[in-house]
């Protein structure tokens, strides 16, 4: 379980969002919030500026540091502090090796310029390319103090090692919390039970829906090891949207999901569903490695 939490911080609203989701999900945890000052960016440069750059980015950093620290004194807690130059992904992906780092939290994008639909391409980078799990939040600090936490947790499960570790993670770090085993049937177009009786789909949709109970009793027999009775249940469409879609029809308050699962890869390390998730829920997504 998470020991060791980096907390990348560039002072938009969405990263303060990922520290107090930190704060409040592993308070017992030793935290460290970094802020990398992007010497590629152009705003350090330019007439308007009344003193080097160097020095009115030393002031910008010591300014978000001093947030970042009251916000965590209204927790009792006292993070660690580190500020660094370079470019933003590769000096939080150097941080993580270099310093046994076990999770990362993260806001879903910050100052730098999106690349992505609701996904900055730091936080895009970090979370394609990181090797430990980590938490991508898209809410202010102020949403995500009033939202219920851990509260309700979506799991979506297919069978995968990467699926059974997402839902192990979530019934070990949050065992209070309400959790839903999501199973997707991946079927073309819209079809559903009702619309293929009758037709050649109709066999295969139900071996689709028998694989699909026997993942969720796994599940099931999962949970009860933690002595947890968890929920369960199914729905259908891509997986990435569906998934999506489920959680904000049910209100659920986060997503622990693995980082790929039998859907495929995506193009280096994180899973396309995962990615999907990602980029669209409005709600904070933790995607675990193992």
């Amino acid at each position: 379980m998470p020991r060791n939490i980096l907390v990348p911080i560039d002072g938009s609203e969405q990263s303060y969002g990922g520290l107090v989701y930190a704060l409040r999900s592993f308070p017992a945890e030793t935290f460290t919030t970094l802020y990398v000052t992007d010497v590629g960016r152009e705003w350090y440069e330019g007439p308007w500026i009344p003193e080097p750059w160097e020095e009115q980015a030393r002031e910008a950093a010591e300014e978000i540091q001093e947030q970042a620290k009251r916000w965590a004194e209204t927790y009792d807690i006292e993070p660690e502090t580190e500020t660094r130059a370079g470019v933003p992904h590769k000096q939080i992906l150097e941080y993580v090796v270099d310093h046994d780092v076990d999770h990362v939290i993260m806001g879903s994008h910050g100052r730098s310029p999106i690349t992505q639909p609701f996904v900055g391409h730091v936080t895009e980078a970090v979370a394609r390319r990181a090797p430990v799990s980590l938490s991508i939040v898209p809410e202010p600090a102020d949403d995500v103090e009033a939202r219920e936490l851990p509260g309700r947790i979506l799991v979506p499960v297919d069978g995968s090692e990467q699926a059974t570790g997402a839902l192990e993670f979530a019934l070990s770090r949050f065992p209070e919390a309400s959790i839903t085993a999501l199973h997707v049937i991946d079927v073309p177009g819209d079809y559903s039970r009702e619309t293929v009786e009758g037709t050649y789909v109709e066999q295969h949709f139900d071996a689709l829906r028998n694989r699909a109970d026997e993942l969720l009793a796994a599940t099931e027999e999962q949970a009860a090891t933690h002595d947890y009775e968890i929920q369960t249940a199914t729905t259908h469409g891509k997986p990435g949207q569906a998934i999506v879609e489920y959680c904000s029809e049910n209100e659920f308050d986060q997503i622990v999901m693995g980082s790929h699962g039998r859907s495929g890869l995506s193009r280096v390390l994180l899973g396309s569903v995962a990615e999907a998730v990602a980029q669209q829920s409005p709600i904070p997504v933790t995607i675990v490695r193992e």
